[in-house]
Protein backbone atom coordinates (compact mmCIF):
# COMPACT_ATOMS: atom_id res chain seq x y z
CA UNK A 1 0.00 0.00 0.00
CA UNK A 2 2.62 2.29 0.61
CA UNK A 3 4.97 1.50 -2.51
CA UNK A 4 1.55 2.13 -4.43
CA UNK A 5 0.99 5.39 -2.94
CA UNK A 6 4.28 6.73 -3.42
CA UNK A 7 4.07 5.91 -6.67
CA UNK A 8 0.42 7.54 -7.47
CA UNK A 9 1.86 10.94 -5.39
CA UNK A 10 5.19 10.56 -8.09
CA UNK A 11 3.27 9.99 -11.01
CA UNK A 12 0.65 13.14 -9.68
CA UNK A 13 3.42 15.63 -9.00
CA UNK A 14 4.43 14.33 -12.33
CA UNK A 15 1.60 15.12 -14.05
CA UNK A 16 0.83 18.72 -12.12
CA UNK A 17 4.50 20.19 -13.83
CA UNK A 18 3.84 19.11 -17.22
CA UNK A 19 1.49 22.09 -18.19
CA UNK A 20 0.02 22.57 -21.98
CA UNK A 21 1.04 25.18 -23.98
CA UNK A 22 -1.31 28.48 -23.89
CA UNK A 23 -4.13 28.04 -26.62
CA UNK A 24 -3.48 30.05 -29.56
CA UNK A 25 -7.24 30.99 -30.04
CA UNK A 26 -7.59 32.73 -26.32
CA UNK A 27 -8.99 35.80 -27.01
CA UNK A 28 -8.32 37.87 -23.70
CA UNK A 29 -5.37 39.76 -23.59
CA UNK A 30 -2.42 38.84 -20.96
CA UNK A 31 -4.76 36.12 -19.23
CA UNK A 32 -1.57 34.19 -17.57
CA UNK A 33 -1.16 37.70 -16.06
CA UNK A 34 2.26 37.05 -16.35
CA UNK A 35 4.11 40.49 -15.25
CA UNK A 36 0.99 42.01 -14.62
CA UNK A 37 -2.69 43.36 -14.70
CA UNK A 38 -2.62 44.86 -17.92
CA UNK A 39 -5.25 44.64 -19.89
CA UNK A 40 -7.47 43.58 -17.24
CA UNK A 41 -10.17 46.25 -14.90
CA UNK A 42 -9.92 46.37 -11.71
CA UNK A 43 -13.25 47.08 -9.65
CA UNK A 44 -13.92 49.44 -6.77
CA UNK A 45 -14.62 47.49 -3.66
CA UNK A 46 -12.10 44.85 -3.59
CA UNK A 47 -8.60 44.87 -3.47
CA UNK A 48 -6.67 43.22 -6.57
CA UNK A 49 -2.75 43.48 -7.04
CA UNK A 50 -0.62 41.52 -9.15
CA UNK A 51 1.20 38.53 -7.38
CA UNK A 52 4.25 37.64 -8.60
CA UNK A 53 5.12 34.79 -5.88
CA UNK A 54 1.72 32.26 -6.77
CA UNK A 55 1.43 31.24 -10.52
CA UNK A 56 -0.59 27.74 -11.46
CA UNK A 57 1.82 26.75 -13.41
CA UNK A 58 4.99 26.98 -10.95
CA UNK A 59 6.89 29.42 -13.38
CA UNK A 60 9.07 31.09 -11.71
CA UNK A 61 8.74 34.52 -14.06
CA UNK A 62 4.80 34.83 -14.34
CA UNK A 63 2.05 35.02 -11.59
CA UNK A 64 -1.30 35.42 -10.87
CA UNK A 65 -4.00 38.35 -10.01
CA UNK A 66 -4.79 38.17 -5.57
CA UNK A 67 -8.26 39.42 -4.58
CA UNK A 68 -9.04 40.20 -1.72
CA UNK A 69 -12.51 41.41 -0.13
CA UNK A 70 -12.93 42.98 3.47
CA UNK A 71 -16.18 44.10 5.55
CA UNK A 72 -18.62 43.72 7.91
CA UNK A 73 -21.18 41.80 6.33
CA UNK A 74 -21.83 40.41 2.78
CA UNK A 75 -23.76 42.20 0.38
CA UNK A 76 -23.81 40.15 -2.85
CA UNK A 77 -21.24 38.70 -4.89
CA UNK A 78 -17.83 40.29 -5.15
CA UNK A 79 -16.27 40.82 -8.73
CA UNK A 80 -12.55 41.20 -8.77
CA UNK A 81 -11.28 41.65 -12.32
CA UNK A 82 -12.67 41.76 -15.82
CA UNK A 83 -11.89 42.11 -19.45
CA UNK A 84 -14.45 42.65 -22.55
CA UNK A 85 -13.63 40.81 -25.62
CA UNK A 86 -15.27 41.06 -29.23
CA UNK A 87 -17.07 37.72 -29.94
CA UNK A 88 -19.01 36.08 -32.60
CA UNK A 89 -22.68 36.25 -32.16
CA UNK A 90 -23.91 32.39 -32.12
CA UNK A 91 -20.90 30.93 -31.88
CA UNK A 92 -19.90 29.04 -28.41
CA UNK A 93 -16.91 29.92 -26.40
CA UNK A 94 -15.27 28.09 -23.27
CA UNK A 95 -14.39 30.56 -21.01
CA UNK A 96 -12.94 30.13 -16.94
CA UNK A 97 -9.39 29.41 -15.08
CA UNK A 98 -7.96 28.08 -12.46
CA UNK A 99 -8.58 29.52 -8.84
CA UNK A 100 -6.77 29.34 -5.38
CA UNK A 101 -8.00 29.50 -2.54
CA UNK A 102 -5.70 29.41 0.46
CA UNK A 103 -6.94 28.53 3.94
CA UNK A 104 -6.89 29.65 6.89
CA UNK A 105 -9.13 32.59 6.07
CA UNK A 106 -11.18 34.40 8.36
CA UNK A 107 -14.43 33.27 6.39
CA UNK A 108 -15.48 30.48 4.01
CA UNK A 109 -16.88 30.92 0.75
CA UNK A 110 -16.03 30.93 -2.96
CA UNK A 111 -14.92 31.80 -6.26
CA UNK A 112 -15.89 31.37 -9.88
CA UNK A 113 -15.73 33.49 -13.30
CA UNK A 114 -19.02 35.21 -15.12
CA UNK A 115 -19.58 35.78 -18.61
CA UNK A 116 -21.89 38.54 -19.53
CA UNK A 117 -23.08 38.79 -23.65
CA UNK A 118 -24.08 42.50 -24.45
CA UNK A 119 -25.74 43.45 -27.39
CA UNK A 120 -23.21 46.21 -28.81
CA UNK A 121 -19.53 46.12 -29.20
CA UNK A 122 -17.62 47.13 -26.38
CA UNK A 123 -19.58 45.85 -23.34
CA UNK A 124 -22.26 48.65 -24.36
CA UNK A 125 -25.95 48.35 -23.43
CA UNK A 126 -28.00 46.60 -20.80
CA UNK A 127 -27.28 42.83 -21.04
CA UNK A 128 -30.71 40.87 -20.21
CA UNK A 129 -30.53 39.84 -16.50
CA UNK A 130 -30.66 36.39 -16.90
CA UNK A 131 -27.85 36.01 -20.40
CA UNK A 132 -24.76 35.49 -18.10
CA UNK A 133 -23.16 32.23 -17.57
CA UNK A 134 -21.32 31.38 -14.17
CA UNK A 135 -18.44 28.49 -14.18
CA UNK A 136 -18.80 26.03 -11.40
CA UNK A 137 -17.78 27.33 -7.97
CA UNK A 138 -14.26 26.38 -6.51
CA UNK A 139 -14.42 25.66 -3.07
CA UNK A 140 -11.04 23.64 -2.15
CA UNK A 141 -8.19 24.87 -0.36
CA UNK A 142 -4.62 25.10 -1.01
CA UNK A 143 -4.24 23.67 -4.54
CA UNK A 144 -5.08 25.18 -7.83
CA UNK A 145 -8.46 24.23 -9.49
CA UNK A 146 -9.47 24.90 -13.09
CA UNK A 147 -13.40 25.76 -13.67
CA UNK A 148 -14.58 26.29 -17.24
CA UNK A 149 -18.42 27.23 -18.97
CA UNK A 150 -19.26 27.52 -22.26
CA UNK A 151 -21.72 30.93 -23.33
CA UNK A 152 -22.91 31.28 -26.72
CA UNK A 153 -23.57 35.33 -26.96
CA UNK A 154 -26.10 36.76 -28.60
CA UNK A 155 -24.51 39.93 -29.11
CA UNK A 156 -20.95 40.68 -30.41
CA UNK A 157 -18.44 41.42 -26.86
CA UNK A 158 -18.70 39.62 -23.89
CA UNK A 159 -17.52 40.82 -20.35
CA UNK A 160 -15.47 37.80 -18.33
CA UNK A 161 -15.40 38.71 -14.85
CA UNK A 162 -13.37 36.51 -11.50
CA UNK A 163 -15.74 36.81 -8.93
CA UNK A 164 -15.51 36.42 -4.68
CA UNK A 165 -18.67 34.74 -2.79
CA UNK A 166 -17.72 34.73 0.74
CA UNK A 167 -20.39 33.28 3.26
CA UNK A 168 -20.14 35.73 5.76
CA UNK A 169 -18.25 39.17 6.94
CA UNK A 170 -14.43 39.60 7.73
CA UNK A 171 -12.21 38.76 5.07
CA UNK A 172 -11.78 36.97 1.81
CA UNK A 173 -9.28 36.32 -0.62
CA UNK A 174 -8.51 33.85 -3.78
CA UNK A 175 -5.87 34.15 -6.43
CA UNK A 176 -6.71 33.74 -10.52
CA UNK A 177 -4.57 32.92 -12.95
CA UNK A 178 -4.93 31.04 -16.61
CA UNK A 179 -8.23 33.01 -17.68
CA UNK A 180 -9.71 31.51 -21.33
CA UNK A 181 -12.24 32.71 -23.50
CA UNK A 182 -11.66 30.79 -26.85
CA UNK A 183 -14.09 29.18 -29.47
CA UNK A 184 -15.35 25.73 -28.43
CA UNK A 185 -14.52 23.40 -31.22
CA UNK A 186 -18.20 22.24 -32.63
CA UNK A 187 -18.94 19.03 -30.67
CA UNK A 188 -16.57 20.12 -28.16
CA UNK A 189 -16.62 18.72 -24.36
CA UNK A 190 -18.70 20.26 -21.68
CA UNK A 191 -17.64 19.22 -18.22
CA UNK A 192 -20.26 18.01 -15.89
CA UNK A 193 -19.90 15.96 -12.53
CA UNK A 194 -19.36 12.70 -14.68
CA UNK A 195 -16.93 14.33 -17.74
CA UNK A 196 -13.37 15.76 -17.69
CA UNK A 197 -12.65 17.85 -20.38
CA UNK A 198 -9.31 18.63 -21.68
CA UNK A 199 -6.88 21.27 -23.93
CA UNK A 200 -9.77 23.87 -24.18
CA UNK A 201 -12.75 21.16 -24.55
CA UNK A 202 -11.35 18.74 -27.30
CA UNK A 203 -10.96 15.78 -25.20
CA UNK A 204 -13.25 14.19 -23.01
CA UNK A 205 -12.95 11.84 -20.32
CA UNK A 206 -15.66 9.85 -18.71
CA UNK A 207 -14.83 6.16 -16.64
CA UNK A 208 -17.10 3.39 -15.51
CA UNK A 209 -16.14 1.13 -12.37
CA UNK A 210 -17.30 -2.09 -11.43
CA UNK A 211 -16.18 -3.66 -7.64
CA UNK A 212 -18.21 -6.97 -7.85
CA UNK A 213 -21.87 -7.80 -6.08
CA UNK A 214 -23.87 -5.15 -7.65
CA UNK A 215 -21.42 -2.19 -6.47
CA UNK A 216 -20.66 -1.03 -10.13
CA UNK A 217 -21.44 2.60 -11.53
CA UNK A 218 -20.09 5.80 -13.56
CA UNK A 219 -16.87 7.60 -11.82
CA UNK A 220 -17.25 10.65 -10.78
CA UNK A 221 -15.09 13.26 -11.70
CA UNK A 222 -13.52 16.04 -10.14
CA UNK A 223 -11.13 18.64 -11.87
CA UNK A 224 -7.65 19.21 -10.71
CA UNK A 225 -5.83 22.42 -12.48
CA UNK A 226 -4.32 20.71 -15.44
CA UNK A 227 -5.18 17.05 -14.44
CA UNK A 228 -8.13 15.43 -13.16
CA UNK A 229 -9.57 12.89 -10.30
CA UNK A 230 -11.90 10.10 -10.35
CA UNK A 231 -13.79 8.85 -7.22
CA UNK A 232 -16.19 5.62 -6.94
CA UNK A 233 -17.43 5.14 -3.83
CA UNK A 234 -17.16 8.67 -1.49
CA UNK A 235 -15.56 12.19 -2.43
CA UNK A 236 -13.01 11.56 0.16
CA UNK A 237 -11.90 8.67 -1.36
CA UNK A 238 -9.73 9.53 -5.22
CA UNK A 239 -9.12 6.25 -6.82
CA UNK A 240 -7.43 7.72 -10.08
CA UNK A 241 -5.68 10.51 -11.26
CA UNK A 242 -5.33 11.59 -15.09
CA UNK A 243 -4.45 13.84 -17.35
CA UNK A 244 -4.15 14.54 -21.40
CA UNK A 245 -0.71 16.36 -22.15
CA UNK A 246 -0.03 18.71 -25.36
CA UNK A 247 3.49 16.83 -26.74
CA UNK A 248 2.82 17.56 -30.32
CA UNK A 249 6.29 19.37 -30.33
CA UNK A 250 7.80 16.00 -28.98
CA UNK A 251 6.89 13.86 -31.48
CA UNK A 252 3.15 14.69 -33.25
CA UNK A 253 0.89 13.18 -30.27
CA UNK A 254 -1.76 13.89 -27.63
CA UNK A 255 -0.31 11.99 -24.59
CA UNK A 256 -2.92 10.30 -21.89
CA UNK A 257 -1.37 9.26 -18.01
CA UNK A 258 -3.40 7.96 -15.15
CA UNK A 259 -2.40 6.41 -12.22
CA UNK A 260 -4.82 4.97 -9.38
CA UNK A 261 -5.07 3.84 -5.81
CA UNK A 262 -7.74 0.68 -6.48
CA UNK A 263 -7.78 -2.59 -7.93
CA UNK A 264 -11.38 -2.68 -9.00
CA UNK A 265 -12.64 -3.02 -12.57
CA UNK A 266 -12.24 0.18 -14.09
CA UNK A 267 -13.02 1.35 -17.89
CA UNK A 268 -11.72 4.75 -19.22
CA UNK A 269 -12.91 6.64 -22.17
CA UNK A 270 -11.12 9.00 -23.73
CA UNK A 271 -12.86 10.84 -26.71
CA UNK A 272 -11.00 13.48 -29.10
CA UNK A 273 -14.00 15.67 -29.55
CA UNK A 274 -12.40 17.28 -32.71
CA UNK A 275 -11.72 14.47 -34.64
CA UNK A 276 -13.99 11.54 -33.31
CA UNK A 277 -10.86 9.25 -32.46
CA UNK A 278 -11.41 7.40 -29.04
CA UNK A 279 -9.32 5.35 -26.95
CA UNK A 280 -10.49 3.30 -24.24
CA UNK A 281 -7.99 1.78 -21.07
CA UNK A 282 -9.33 -1.04 -19.04
CA UNK A 283 -7.50 -2.13 -15.37
CA UNK A 284 -8.80 -5.70 -15.08
CA UNK A 285 -10.97 -6.88 -11.53
CA UNK A 286 -8.72 -7.26 -8.67
CA UNK A 287 -5.56 -6.15 -10.51
CA UNK A 288 -3.66 -2.90 -9.06
CA UNK A 289 -4.07 -0.58 -11.48
CA UNK A 290 -1.13 -0.22 -13.33
CA UNK A 291 0.11 3.27 -14.04
CA UNK A 292 -1.15 4.28 -17.88
CA UNK A 293 1.93 6.39 -19.56
CA UNK A 294 0.06 6.47 -23.49
CA UNK A 295 2.42 9.36 -25.45
CA UNK A 296 0.88 8.15 -28.78
CA UNK A 297 -3.05 8.03 -27.62
CA UNK A 298 -4.45 10.74 -30.48
CA UNK A 299 -2.43 12.48 -33.51
CA UNK A 300 -2.34 16.72 -33.09
CA UNK A 301 -3.32 16.16 -36.71
CA UNK A 302 -7.35 17.01 -37.16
Amino acid sequence: MTTRFALFVALTSLLAGLTASASAQNLLVNPNFDTSLNGWQTIEGVTVSWDGTRDADGSPTSGSARAVWQGPVVTGLVPTVSQCVEVTPGAPYVFGGKILLPSGQATSGSAFFIAVPYPAPGCSGPPPPSAFVQTPPVTAFDRWTETTATIVPFGPSVLVSAYLAPNAGGRFQASFDDVILEPRPPGGCIPDARTLCFASGRFKVTATFDAGNGNAGQAQAVPAGDSGLLWFFAPSNIEVALKVLDGCDLGGHYWFFAGGLTNVQVTILVTDTQTGAMRTYRNPPGTAFAPIQDTSAFSCSP
